[in-house]
């Protein structure tokens, strides 16, 4: 992973200033650094095993759309150092506006999906400018504490959001493209649906690697190894979080927005639950890196598919089976696979030295 250094530029030099001093990064001769655009085409790579060889369609698109999810969440736990316990609000909402929106609007996949991640940025900011004036623990349960109140509000709004019963029968959505009109239906035609999700995560995901190597991606891993540090350099850490609250915020909606589109319904199920269920896709992953949770999403969900088939009790399994990996291995499947294959090619080249 990228560490921030306070001493030395990556060429061994002195800086010049406290504020280079907190954003002057260097590698380690850690992975997660070397394979920070690797990592969309390991993306592209899973995508393609995901699509031939998950027999069911809607588990397949699932798979993408939660890693989305769970790799917004990152940028809060991983890079930021902020344990979100109610990130299921803006997944759940953003399902709902999008859910809306072609009911109520037009069936254009763009604006429902334009209007899922709109409001759920809009959503976290107001969140987010609450949550973050406290740290620790008492964020997390800031977090949870919203998570809950969004989930009372559908519950008791269902006029709205059709309350216990969810919102049922949102239209197919309609994909318009130069010169063609698709309809995205996951049902009739799987694969187109997941070549537009698999495009749509790719684009999105491209984009929090480019925010979490942008000078404020830089101050926001400052912050999480010395925030008191990095606020004596002069750089206003409250904004920075807050900016990274409102992105992976608007990552959630988005993946809310299609995983509605996906099931062409949008129920009401309990958010601490969904909270609890991507943040062990994160840290099962890899909190090291973005494209960790998709390995954990990829995982948790085989595994859920799996054992509530032949157990009631699945969870219990799922459980015993995170305390080991985290036991085993606690930096995740990414972190294992990294330290593990670079270490094997360095001792085989000092045997044949």
């Amino acid at each position: 992973m990228t560490e921030v250094t306070a001493a030395n530029a990556p060429d061994g030099t002195p800086t010049r200033g406290g504020a280079s001093a907190v954003t002057v990064a260097r590698v380690r001769g850690r992975g997660p650094a070397r394979w920070t655009w690797g990592q969309l085409g390991l993306l592209v790579v899973l995508a393609t095993v995901v699509l031939f060889t998950v027999p069911n369609p809607s588990l397949a698109i699932g798979m993408l759309i939660y890693g989305l999810w769970a790799s917004g969440l990152n940028l809060l736990v991983g890079y930021g150092g902020l344990v979100s316990f109610g990130h299921a609000l803006p997944f759940m909402w953003g399902g709902y506006a999008a859910g809306l929106v072609l009911l109520n609007v037009t069936t254009s996949v763009w604006l429902a999906l334009f209007m899922a991640a709109a409001s759920m940025a809009l959503l976290s900011l107001v969140v987010g400018a609450v949550c973050l004036r406290r740290t620790e623990v008492y964020f997390s349960m800031l977090t949870l504490a919203f998570a809950q109140l969004g989930f009372f509000i559908a519950l008791q709004w269902d006029s709205v959001t059709g309350g216990d019963d969810g919102l049922a029968g949102i239209p197919v959505p309609t994909l318009w493209l130069p010169g063609t009109t698709l309809e995205l239906n996951s049902l009739r035609d799987p694969l187109t649906f997941f070549l537009f999700t698999a495009v749509v995560v790719l684009v999105t995901f491209a984009a929090l690697i480019l925010y979490t190597e942008s000078p404020m991606g830089r101050v926001l891993q400052a912050i999480r190894e010395n925030e008191e540090r990095a606020r004596g350099c002069g750089y206003n850490t409250r904004l920075v979080q807050l900016v990274t609250f409102v992105v992976a915020g608007t990552v959630a909606g988005l993946a809310g927005g299609l995983f509605a589109m996906l099931n062409n319904f949008v129920g009401l199920q309990p958010y601490w639950l969904l909270s609890g269920g991507v943040l062990i896709m994160v840290i099962l992953g890899g909190r090291s890196s973005l494209f960790g949770p998709f390995l954990g999403a990829v995982v948790y969900l085989l595994l859920e598919t799996t054992l509530s088939q032949y157990y009631a009790s699945w969870q219990l399994f799922v459980g015993a089976i995170f305390v080991v990996c985290v036991l085993a291995f606690p930096q995740g499947l990414w972190g294992l696979v990294i330290s593990a294959r670079p270490r094997r090619l360095l001792s085989k080249v000092r045997r044949r030295r």
